[in-house]
């Protein structure tokens, strides 16, 4: 239950920022280049708090490390509320993506810890407690835009609601049995090793179309499709709730068919509905399409930090954030490349980036997977 809750807090933020992105784009005047160089630092942040994660996480314990973590989360949720100018809000983004990388790594840990307790697969259903979030949270922040709010007052709401949700959580694992230290300090963190960086590379993909859908789906919908702002958390919203969808049947999809072909079916059903949201542009098509990313998307992620943390060298920690920060890369680089691309030949256009991606997921997975994920030796 407090793994739940603190993956539904995550998921509540990152919705609440995928909502907040036009509207900050609207209100700073921005233009796509210069809303890109936000998401860069976003994801820079991410980045740079990933490889420190994991050294707390060998220090204190993937516990006590997730537990403090969320709360820098919660509290650095409501900092792009604060920005006046281009400059801070990308100060702001980049200290908001430094909690979600630290929270990423130890939250991921702490997952596979209580999972090999449980003794079988449930990480997709913690993943699918963070798509629940992320619907919360996109849904919450449209609504309170409907409502005449502003930006700072709805990151500050979804900060208040994070908090006694992470106290609650506190309270539920004192005295659990759970480890989730991974031992030496000293070796939490390096370079990918040649398995490692296999599934590092599909997970670069993966966070690729999650971060452009958080990133430009709204945008998407106001620019291109044509409705208004409060309109436009309907997309990420149609998304979330395919992703919900698909983890809560994931684990089950899983051990029914094995971890190539679910790799193999989410990212042909992720281009199909690209295909359908570039397509005719009208709401209808984009939402079902958006939807369809979803669903491809869905396991995608969850199943490859799985198999990261069954690494027979690698400790869990250190695993999950080599691969984390190879897949953050697609966050990194992703959303950018599409603004700067989309400011030369469209924002429609450059979405086909995220298509490629997943056509590269699909026809990838067998030479991954070899059927089974297998990072050992």
């Amino acid at each position: 239950m407090a793994t739940t809750a603190i993956f539904l807090i995550n998921g509540l933020g990152i919705g609440a920022w995928a909502a907040c992105i036009p509207a900050l784009r609207q209100s700073l005047h921005l233009s796509d280049s210069a809303l890109s160089l936000c998401l860069l630092a976003f994801s820079g942040g991410g980045i740079v708090g990933m490889p420190a994660a994991s050294l707390l996480v060998a220090r204190l314990g993937s516990q006590k490390t997730t537990m403090f973590l969320a709360i820098a989360f919660a509290l650095a949720m409501a900092f792009p509320g604060y920005a006046l100018s281009l400059p801070i809000l990308i100060a702001t983004a980049f200290v908001f993506g430094m909690g979600k990388g630290f929270l990423d790594v130890a939250m991921n840990t702490y997952a596979a810890a209580v999972q090999r307790s449980w003794g079988s697969a449930i990480m997709s259903s913690f993943h699918a407690t963070f798509s629940v979030g992320g619907l919360v949270g996109s849904v919450a922040m449209g609504m309170l835009f409907a409502h005449g709010f502003d930006v700072r007052t709805g990151l500050l709401s979804m900060t208040a609601i994070a908090l006694p949700l992470i106290g609650l959580a506190a309270l539920l694992v004192r005295g659990a049995a759970v480890e989730g230290s991974d031992g030496n300090p000293a070796s939490t963190f390096a370079l990918p090793n040649r398995a490692l960086l296999g599934i590092g590379c599909l997970c670069f993909l993966a966070l690729l179309m999650e971060g452009g859908m958080a990133d430009w789906s709204g945008v998407y919908m106001t620019t291109v499709v044509g409705v208004s702002t409060a309109g436009a958390a309907a997309g990420y919203a149609a998304f979330s709730v395919a992703m919900i969808i698909g983890r809560v049947f994931g684990d089950w999809a899983v051990h029914r068919w094995g971890e190539r072909i679910v790799l193999r079916l989410g990212g042909t059903t992720a281009a199909l509905g690209f295909v359908a949201a570039l397509g005719p542009v009208n709401s209808a098509s984009t939402i079902i399409g958006f939807a369809l990313v979803g669903i491809g998307a869905s396991n995608i992620v969850p199943l490859l930090f799985s198999a990261a943390a069954r690494s027979e060298t690698v400790a869990p920690s250190a695993a999950i954030a080599m691969t984390a920060t190879v897949g953050y890369a697609g966050f990194l680089l992703g959303p950018p490349v599409i603004g700067f691309a989309a400011d030369h030949i469209g924002l429609r256009a450059a979405l086909v980036i995220l298509l490629l991606a997943a056509v590269l997921i699909a026809g990838s997975a067998a030479r991954v997977t070899g059927g089974r994920v297998n990072t050992g030796g």
